[in-house]
């Protein structure tokens, strides 16, 4: 009798682990979501302002999702949305089994990089308008783009899909992020 409560107790702790899990995963996909919205309303808004349509860039043929309705992440197909995420997510782990205490702020910095320095302009110009800090990066067409946040996996794939985006937009190529430790 009491290994058959024990193992009704252990079976429902685990069911209980497994629905919080869910309930999180989607709560962060619910907020992700609403982000990436928000940051869309603010472009459309300021293109009805320009009389601005669309962008008119040209795109890789490979870069182009299949369907995908948000103007913030429209140039991001399904397989680099993954790399995108399970690279953010291997340097999380990392910051984290480091003791690093990630619900502190602190600068995130996201490398891009051109073919051509007006490509890179164009880039540079988009994203200052959003607030972020650009700076030059360790190549003559690399740009070191800025920004102050903790380490929220939903939050900065928020950033990280936004940069990488642009950067499509304008024929560039996204690298990643770092940030340094805070303990």
């Amino acid at each position: 009798m009491k290994k058959t409560l024990t193992a009704i107790v252990v079976l429902g702790a685990i069911a209980g682990a497994v629905a919080y899990k869910l309930k999180k995963e989607n709560e962060e996909k619910k907020y992700l979501d609403h982000e990436l919205d928000m940051l869309a309303g603010e472009d459309e808004a300021e293109d009805e302002e320009e009389g601005n349509v669309e962008c008119g860039c040209d795109v890789e043929e490979d870069a182009q999702p299949q369907t995908n309705e948000n103007p913030m992440t429209d140039e991001i197909n399904q397989e680099l949305k993954a790399q995108l995420e399970q690279k953010s997510d291997s340097v999380i782990s990392q910051l984290a089994e480091e003791d690093d205490h990630l619900e502190e702020e602190r600068p995130i910095q996201h490398f891009v990089d051109f073919t051509n320095e007006e490509d890179m302009e164009a880039f540079k110009n988009a994203v200052i308008e959003k607030g972020y800090v650009v700076t030059r990066g360790e190549n003559p067409l690399q740009l070191s783009v800025l920004h102050i946040a903790p380490i929220s996996r939903s939050e900065l794939l928020v950033n990280v899909y936004y940069l990488a985006n642009q950067a499509i937009k304008h024929h560039g190529t996204y690298q990643g992020w770092q940030s340094r430790k805070v303990l």
